[in-house]
């Protein structure tokens, strides 16, 4: 049997990830995910004993690039190309809130 997922456990995870999603919405992705889930089952119907596992999409060695060292920038030159430095370090924008934790 397949498994599946109800609308009303579609409102909960949406509930507790605090997301807001027209119930319309919520209609579409119940019909969607639940496609995913009758896809998966049929994978998971196949006899696959006698498949050998594979660990690439391709049967030819992937392209490497050699790792030999080469020379960087000096660090001042670096540190004139950023946007802004205080003592040796790169400032960057803020991107996480400590109140959204």
């Amino acid at each position: 049997m397949p498994e599946t997922i109800s609308l009303s456990e579609i409102k909960k995870v949406v509930a507790l990830a605090k997301l807001s999603i027209p119930d319309i919405d919520l209609e579409q992705f119940f019909i969607e995910i639940n496609n995913i889930l009758s896809h998966f089952d049929k994978l998971n119907r196949l006899e696959l004993k006698e498949v050998s596992p594979t660990s690439h999409i391709s049967w030819s060695q992937p392209p490497s690039n050699p790792d030999e060292p080469r020379e960087w920038m000096a660090k001042e030159e670096l540190f004139s190309q950023a946007p802004d430095v205080i003592d040796q370090y790169f400032i960057v924008p803020k991107v996480v809130d400590k109140q959204e934790e």
